[in-house]
């Protein structure tokens, strides 16, 4: 591999590992912090509250629709 190639890839695994054991960002400071969590609040105010943090859960009944010979054609 390209040392330069492996170079760019160890600093993003040692970034990735950082930053999973902090959890969240690196070097994210207080100003950031507010700013997301007034973000989150004003998505919430917007939509409704709920959990932003999951992908919602949809459900979709089925539909019935009538058989041909019950349709009356004029």
């Amino acid at each position: 591999m390209d040392p330069i190639k492996k170079l760019f890839l160890d600093s993003i695994r040692q970034y990735s590992s950082e930053s999973r054991a902090a959890g969240g960002l690196l070097d994210a400071g207080a100003d950031y912090q507010k700013t997301v969590a007034e973000e989150v609040a004003k998505l919430q105010r917007l939509y409704g509250g709920g959990d932003l943090e999951s992908f919602p859960e949809f459900s979709f009944p089925e539909m019935l629709f009538p058989h041909l010979s019950e349709i009356k054609f004029l």
